[in-house]
């Protein structure tokens, strides 16, 4: 199995994961068009493409998996309460999938679980996927790190994490406090702070690739993310930070 974080914060997010010759995406908050322009330094084409998961809502995640969908005529999964506030960005699909919170999805010759999550959305998940003896766990848009979060987030290869903000950055930047208490709440987005704590509390014996996802342009930096990582990872992980601009490459869970 193998991942490229496509594009990661608020104007768009995207997960592609590969394992063989099934190709699913979580989330797509942006145009068919440019997911293939950003996919096209990968090496790979729209056409492969089998399925959609949805994580919530909010326009950066389901923006443009109309278009993709559409276009490729496949599925598109979701929770129950996704999909129904989801209702105008997925109009004209013919085929829009429920999610039981408590199932796996087979798709190919990968296992997707979803994760339910606290975050200011209806029903929002997150996924772990499963390919052939690989774990890769996705974990953003999440206000508080839960003991069910604990308990699914054992044993990855890969994981996909939320750095969303450093706090004494944003208690400086021009964001209202009514904002400002909406990102840093229970039901917001993760700080670098509780990012690298529940780090610190997790069994990374297996871990070998590390993304660092949904960096805020405004109350975050690399350079902040980056102090955390080094002071939780073992220098074996390899980290990355996602970008909004530029696909990440090509991690291969098969090899590290």
């Amino acid at each position: 199995m193998r991942f490229c974080v496509v594009a990661s914060g608020s104007k768009g997010n995207c997960l592609l994961v590969q394992e063989s010759d099934t190709s699913i995406l979580i989330d797509c908050g942006f145009s068919s068009k440019k997911l293939a322009r950003l996919l096209e330094p990968r090496g790979f084409h729209l056409d492969g493409l089998d399925a959609i998961f949805i994580t919530h809502e909010h326009n950066d995640h389901v923006g443009g998996v109309r278009s993709v969908a559409k276009g490729l005529d496949i599925p598109v999964y979701g929770t129950s309460g996704t999909i129904r506030s989801s209702e105008q960005a997925l109009q004209g699909l013919t085929e829009v999938l429920e999610l039981s919170p408590s199932s796996s999805v087979l798709i190919g010759d990968l296992e997707i679980e979803p994760v339910i999550v606290p975050h200011d959305a209806r029903q929002p998940c997150q996924y772990i996927v499963n390919g052939s003896n690989q774990r890769l766990g996705m974990l953003t848009d999440i206000g508080h790190i839960t003991p069910f979060v604990i308990e699914q987030y054992k044993n990855l290869d890969g994981f996909v994490l939320e750095f969303n903000h450093d706090t004494a950055l944003m208690k400086k930047s021009a964001y209202p406090p009514v904002l400002q208490e909406r990102i840093a709440g229970a039901y917001g987005h993760l700080s670098n702070s509780q990012s690298e704590n529940f780090l610190e509390n997790l069994d990374l014996t297996q871990l070998r690739f590390l993304v660092a996802a949904h960096l805020s342009q405004q109350n975050n930096s690399p350079e902040h993310v980056r102090e955390c990582l080094d002071r939780v990872l073992s220098s074996e992980v390899v980290q990355h930070i996602a970008s909004q601009e530029e696909a990440s490459p090509w991690f291969d869970l098969h090899i590290g």
